[in-house]
Order: structure tokens, then sequence, then C-alpha cells
């Protein structure tokens, strides 16, 4: 079976992350929203809620409706952010990816800043691993 585009993603960040990095893939079929995955490091840890798009945009807004986003997914990043946990949406696309944060998948950025943004998939993985390690 092949996997979906957002999982091949993440795990090729996955790939490129130390093992000292812990990753757990998160699934719970109970309660829906809760990020992708959960990252933990020697000095903090990271929620990311993975997207991919298959194409790198061109105009417009890159928003939670134009990625993906459920309701559920909306209302836990928020919840958790407001509660001073450090989350992020990394959205994919083929050239690499782009880390939202501070609620920036809610208002959006435009598709300049996106493809202005855009690092490659090892760079991605060394953002993850400072994040956690410093």
């Amino acid at each position: 079976m092949a996997s979906k585009p957002e999982t091949s993603f993440r795990l090729r960040i996955e790939r490129a992350l130390p093992r000292s990095i812990h990753r757990e893939k998160m699934n719970n079929p109970f309660r829906g929203g809760t990020a992708d995955c959960w990252y933990s490091g020697r000095s903090d840890d990271l929620w990311v809620e993975y997207k991919f798009l298959p194409q790198l945009p061109q105009r417009g807004i890159v928003d939670a409706k134009r990625i993906g986003l459920s309701m559920l997914q909306l209302q836990w990043l928020r919840g958790r952010y407001e509660e001073g946990r450090n989350v992020c949406v990394i959205t994919g696309c083929p050239s690499g990816g782009v880390i939202m944060l501070d609620l920036e998948w809610e208002a959006g950025i435009t598709a300049e800043t996106f493809r202005e943004r855009t690092v490659s998939v090892k760079e991605l993985a060394a953002w993850i691993e400072c994040k956690t390690s410093r």
C-alpha cells in the first residue's frame, strides 16, 4: 500500500533527524485533532502538524483552509499554543517545506512568502533538532 504524500514527507524529515530526538506519531481514534507528531529532545519538546501541497503555491494566501487543517486540528493547535506549548504546522511541497509558527496557519501567509520561506527537508530536520535540543 502506497503511503500518502504527507506521510512520505514526514518520514523524509524524520530520517534526517538524529536518533537522540525522540519522535512519536500520534494516532488517537477516540480524540480528533491531535497534532501528527511529538518530538522530544534534551531541552524541550515540539508538537508538529504536517500537511502537504502537491505544488508550490503561486498566488493567494496559504492558510488553514488551503492546507487542509480541520476544525478539530485548529482547536487542538490553538489550545496547546495558548497553554504555552511549542506547536507548529510544517507544510511540505515538492521542493521542501515551510514552518508556520505562532498561529500563522490561521491568518495565513502569501504564496510569495511561502515560496521565500521554503527550505529543504534537511533544514526542516535541523530546525526540529535545534528546537528540542538547544
